[in-house]
């Protein structure tokens, strides 16, 4: 089973949650403040999925679709991470640091602000 985490803000639409590919497993309300820059909202709608390892890869093409720039998502099953950019995906084995390190570099130099490539 592939788990991840979404940002309902991070979504041009939040059409993509209804594939029946995706379950919500819970939905919750972050107040990240200062965290957030200027071109963010100060509260984020964490959305919690999970699905059927053999869907994964093209449950993150249609993220990758769906997400806005300068942000991420991630999605992981029990021997592959993937990192979700708007139209750019990576994908690795766990504990792989030179692609995890090439995933941040990239989100860095998309906008995405440093603090946030956390994962």
């Amino acid at each position: 089973m592939y788990t991840g985490l979404i940002l309902k803000e991070s979504l041009e639409s939040t059409d993509i949650l209804i594939d029946d590919r995706i379950t919500i497993t819970k939905e919750e309300i972050w107040n990240v403040g200062r965290s957030a820059v200027d071109w963010q909202p100060k509260v984020w709608t964490a959305i919690y999925v999970e699905g059927a390892d053999e869907n994964i890869e093209d449950i993150a093409v249609i993220v990758s679709n769906s997400i806005l720039d300068k942000w991420y998502a991630n999605l992981s099953d029990l021997t592959t991470e993937y990192v979700i950019f708007h139209k750019r995906i990576f994908s690795y084995a766990k504990g792989d640091g030179d692609t995890k390190q090439e995933a941040k570099n990239y989100g860095k130099s998309i906008g995405v602000p440093e603090h946030q490539l956390d994962w």
